[in-house]
């Protein structure tokens, strides 16, 4: 992985990572963590690069180049902090607000992507989701942990955290002091964006191309129907992205409130399964927030998500209706 990417990165390579695809763990040594790594957008990487770099290397002067960001030509890319945790949630505190703005979801909102060893998801997701579900409730935070690896035969898979920035350094604080209490099984093979893979990333927590935060995260509202749009692609109920130079896919997100879950579900999920087959997209529906909504993710081409959330609001429609009706 190369971290050249900035002026004033003096950190080698091998002063980084030491052979980052395969690395030994000594199983005698203390569980002191000294390195934090997220996976970030290149949106923002460049917003916390500022203009000539400037933002970044003062970043970095401030802290004595304890930061780093890596460097490829894929959409996503590495943000690693060196240190304690302390410094490492002092220097968080700094960049969330530059990744919160670039994103532009709501002034205090940001999504951070974080990277953890694949033998220790178990212990942040909890047995049958509890302690997952546990910080989304203690923190109020959309917190997901990606069920893939990265891709590349690595040994780190995401954890997802999105909401208010307090609340994600405080989760951030426990999630931690967990994976330190978690003794690491297998080698350290961390990812690499080189191996970057457009086509699961919706598996392992990745971003597409041009990911818009603000674009992705719509509140519902089944009284405004988007314009439709017949132009989409399906094959054998399956998403088909074409492998030219057309549009790519994206993830849509959009929250509803819990309520209106069975509407588009439908009676054994059948609406829903209806819908997935006339969009040609993957519709997932997250577990309900503190707030009582829910997250829907769509992932698909951009005609195929428009047809799919016609088709939503056209379900919510008729539902609300026949209840009024009724």
């Amino acid at each position: 992985m190369d971290y050249g990417m900035y002026p004033g990165n003096k950190r080698s390579n091998e002063d980084i990572l030491s052979n980052p695809n395969d690395h030994k763990r000594n199983r005698n040594a203390p569980s002191v963590r000294t390195e934090y790594r997220f996976l970030i957008a290149v949106s923002d990487a460049y917003a916390i690069f500022g203009r000539n770099g400037e933002n970044y290397q003062s970043i970095r002067n401030k802290y004595h180049n304890q930061i780093d960001i890596s460097q490829s030509s894929t959409p996503e890319r590495i943000l690693v902090f060196y240190g304690d945790e302390d410094r490492a949630m002092t220097i968080l505190g700094d960049i969330l607000p530059i990744m919160a703005q670039n994103q532009g979801v709501r002034p205090g909102f940001v999504e951070l992507r974080a990277m953890i060893h694949s033998s220790q998801a178990g212990a942040v997701i909890g047995k049958s989701g509890d302690r997952i579900k546990e910080f989304r409730q203690k923190y109020n935070l959309d917190t997901k942990v990606f069920p893939n690896s990265t891709p590349g035969d690595t040994a780190e898979r995401v954890l997802s955290l999105r909401g208010e920035l307090p609340n994600i350094i405080e989760c951030l604080r426990e999630v931690y002091s967990i994976l330190d209490q978690t003794p690491i099984r297998g080698p350290i093979r961390n990812y690499d964006p080189a191996f970057y893979d457009g086509t699961d990333v919706e598996r392992y927590g990745g971003f597409m191309e041009n990911h818009d935060f603000q674009a992705t995260r719509t509140r519902f509202n089944p009284n405004h129907q988007q314009q439709h749009n017949n132009n989409y692609n399906h094959r054998n109920n399956q998403p088909y992205y074409p492998s030219n130079n057309g549009p790519m896919p994206t993830t849509a997100l959009v929250t509803i409130p819990n309520s209106l879950s069975s509407s588009i579900l439908g009676p054994r999920c059948s609406r829903i399964a209806q819908i997935r087959q006339q969009s040609g997209c993957v519709i997932k529906f997250d577990d309900p927030l503190p707030s009582n909504d829910r997250i829907i993710s769509i992932i698909g081409l951009p005609n195929n998500i428009i047809h799919a959330q016609y088709l939503m609001q056209t379900a919510v429609k008729q539902w609300t209706n026949s209840t009024v009706s009724s």
